[in-house]
């Protein structure tokens, strides 16, 4: 068993492609992505304004929307011809048109009526906008309305009583603070983490397409087989393991929640490693090609943002999403961690999701057993 270790660790020290995605390449993406990402809100978005009426009502306007912390206005344009150039380019992600007539229609009691402008391509960005300029929106709508009962009444707590409409109380249960790196950190690193496990499993089975002193060497008994197997999936376990410590301690070190149970986070784990690792032998074993598994696996695995259910529902999705997300473990993983880190769920339903993932082993054992029986 150790000179099994010893020969696979000397022969992925020799192997640039392993070491480059054992240690160099999840250590650039997850410092790549935490610097693109690391602010915790969206702020200062740039939009433009447009300004038709040129009343100190609009300049009102304009100073309210420029002090929201949100957006952030870079630019007034004459026309909208003018600015499509900078959304279509996007120096701009939104614009603000004020009509002719808004004061006059403040003083008549007509509601004005103020155009936004923003990329429909730019979902996320486009919702932060609207949420940022309802809210202005909003509190102007409820200062004129002050100015007209204060006028009317004489009386300050009436015309503020009046004033004030239904405001709904909204708590948020996951990401209170709206932290925009904590809801994408949370999900890229470790569908990033999901794809190094499966391909370097890949690589390191393929690797015996060059060791034909030691796997294709035909007095080796089914036993050896399988023993150089399992040491191949425990090197694989244990660095990736290793690295999902130090994402664990990047997320605690952030202050992101941590309300659960922290061994069921580990059995979680453990559990997705040995998954991937069973479903990267699997596709080697029935290909036999470096190359054709790792395409197949890129393709199997990569698209798992998109179908976790975090950035889309995953209740709005159509057949054919909510298929693919089944057969990703890293979905289940996904639902656990939320459940353990934000909500602090009873271990023993999140044990019941874990358990789920288990039946991925097979795939494990029907890859070793095809790995033995075809030929190299």
């Amino acid at each position: 068993m150790l000179n099994t270790l010893n020969l696979e660790i000397k022969n992925i020290f020799k192997d640039r492609f392993l070491l480059f995605m054992y240690f160099i390449m999840p250590l650039f993406i997850g410092v790549f992505v935490y610097n693109t990402i690391y602010k915790s809100l969206i702020t200062d978005i740039p939009i433009g304004i447009i300004d038709l009426d040129n009343s100190s009502e609009s300049r009102n306007l304009i100073f309210d929307i420029d002090a929201s912390s949100v957006v952030k206005i870079i630019k007034q344009y004459r026309s909208i011809e003018e600015a499509k150039n900078d959304i279509s380019s996007k120096n701009i992600y939104a614009l603000v048109v004020i009509p002719s007539q808004f004061e006059k229609d403040i003083k008549k009691h007509i509601i004005p009526q103020v155009a936004i402008y923003y990329n429909t391509q730019l979902v996320f960005i486009g919702k932060n906008i609207q949420s940022a300029l309802t809210l202005v929106f909003k509190n102007k709508d409820v200062e004129l309305q002050f100015t007209r009962n204060i006028a009317d009444s004489k009386n300050t707590m009436i015309a503020l009583g009046k004033s004030i409409e239904f405001m709904p109380k909204i708590i948020s249960l996951y990401n209170e603070n709206s932290n925009f790196s904590q809801f994408l950190l949370t999900a890229i690193l470790p569908c990033s983490w999901q794809l190094f496990i499966i391909l370097c499993m890949i690589a390191l089975v393929a690797n015996d397409e060059r060791k034909t002193e030691y796997i294709k060497d035909q007095t080796n008994q089914l036993v050896s087989i399988y023993k150089h197997l399992f040491i191949k999936f425990s090197i694989n376990t244990i660095i990736f393991f290793i690295w999902w410590l130090i994402m664990s301690y990047v997320f605690y070190t952030l202050d992101y929640p941590n309300n659960g149970n922290f061994y069921i986070l580990i059995l979680n784990a453990i559990i997705t490693i040995l998954a991937y690792n069973s479903i990267g032998l699997f596709i080697y074993a029935l290909i036999r090609s470096h190359i054709r598994s790792i395409s197949i696996a890129a393709f199997y695995s990569a698209p798992s943002l998109a179908f976790l259910g975090i950035t889309y529902p995953l209740n709005s999705m159509d057949l054919f999403p909510t298929f693919w997300s089944s057969i990703l473990p890293i979905m289940k993983y996904m639902q656990v961690y939320i459940e353990q880190a934000n909500y602090g769920v009873n271990p023993i339903y999140s044990a019941r999701l874990i358990l789920e993932n288990i039946i991925f082993l097979l795939f494990g054992i029907l890859g070793a057993m095809i790995y033995k029986k075809k030929p190299i």
